[in-house]
Parts: C-alpha cells; structure tokens; sequence
C-alpha cells in the first residue's frame, strides 16, 4: 500500500512509522527541511521537504499511485487544500486531522473523513474521569457515543436486572459481561461486571441523567 502523509507533526510521524513497519511504501512531505531531516535520518519512509498544497510536490510523492493521502498539519487551511487537490487528482481515500471543529463543515461537503485533534480527544477524557468517574472508557463517533463502565460495589443498579433500568430513548445497553460471558435480559447486574452502552448525541443529556442515576454511588 503506497500512502502518503502531510505534515511531521507527532501524530504525522508514529503513523509514518506504524506503516513502514507493516511494509508499507510510505512518503512524508513537510515543509520544514529541519524535521524533514531528522525524519530522513530515522525512518525508512521517503520524506520530500515540500509544500503539499502544491501539485507539483505531490506529484513528486507520486500521488496518482497512492491508496490514500492523509494531511496531519497543524493548519486546517492547508490540510482542506492539499485533500482536495489530492481527490482532485484521483486519490480515493482521503484523510485529515480537523484542528478546530468550527471547519467540520467544510471538509464534509468537500467529501474529506476528518478526525479531531487528539488534544480534544484527551480532553473530553479528562472531563469525562472528572464528571463521570465511573465510565473507564469511552468512544466518540460522528452520531453516538459508546461507554464502558465497570460496575462496582455500592453503585445503585446492583441488584437490578438490565431491563429494570428503563433506558431512556437515544440510549441503549449494548453488552454486560462477567467472566467473559454475556448476560440476558433477566440477569441482574453484580459488581465487577462490565457494563457496555451507547447514547446518541441528540440525547446525550438524557443518557448523562441515566448513567448519573444507575452508576454513581449511595
């Protein structure tokens, strides 16, 4: 797979590296010749001290061969103007961080998947462990949301069955499991299970009150 990455950013540079390793052909373009170097001297991917908004420089990356073309600079601007030229040339998987959500707009009608900065990923984290310290972890996608929650002793859905929680709707129980089994309906939930659900962002408030009711202790 021939894939072509914009921008050394430290995300730009452990995805350059996670796909040579696999075997990938893997070109990197920055504009930076400093880290252009420095990546040069490190990796086994070819690196191009360029600007990739220039066609002439992805031509050099040899776009038209490439599986797919992922932007990772820290400019918004630029990263929308490389992946459309790059679609333009016929590259058909596109991809490109997103800095600021405000430009969300503009990279979905430009047909662009875009991934939000991982800074606001750590950051929706750290406000999850301070305001609900019973989800371990969590997944953000476009519409939903999906929570893992380890159930522990003294929480208020002990004792019930699954069914007897009343999920509100836009919020829904995926899985519990104890012991690497899945549980029913009819199964009441103990500490130490693994409780899995998902809640659309149209009804994130109503699934907040749930999980604030059932999970928290006292």
């Amino acid at each position: 797979m021939h894939v072509i990455i914009t921008g050394l950013s430290s995300i730009g540079k452990n995805l350059a590296e996670l796909l040579s390793k696999e075997g990938n052909e893997v070109v990197v373009v920055d504009i930076d010749a400093t880290k252009c170097n420095e990546m040069a001297a490190s990796s086994d991917a070819m690196v191009i001290t360029g600007d990739a908004t220039q066609r002439s420089v992805l031509e050099e990356a040899r776009l038209k061969n490439a599986n797919a073309l992922v932007a990772v600079t820290g400019d918004d601007s630029d990263n929308l103007m490389t992946c459309m030229l790059a679609k333009e040339m016929g590259v058909k998987k596109v991809i490109s961080i997103l800095n600021d959500v405000v430009h969300a707009d503009a990279f979905k009608s430009a047909g662009i998947d875009v991934q939000v900065k991982p800074s606001a990923i750590v950051a929706k984290h750290i406000y999850r462990m301070i305001s609900q310290p019973y989800v371990k972890e969590f997944f953000s996608f476009e519409r939903a949301e999906i929570f893992e929650i380890e159930i522990e002793e003294g929480m208020k859905c002990v004792g019930r069955k699954l069914f007897e929680t009343g999920t509100p709707n836009g919020t829904k129980i995926l899985v519990v499991e104890r012991e690497g089994k899945y549980l029913n309906e009819d199964a009441k939930i103990e500490p130490k299970d693994w409780l899995t659900l998902i809640v659309n962002h149209k009804s994130s408030k109503k699934g907040t009150e749930f999980m604030n009711k059932w999970f928290t202790k006292g």
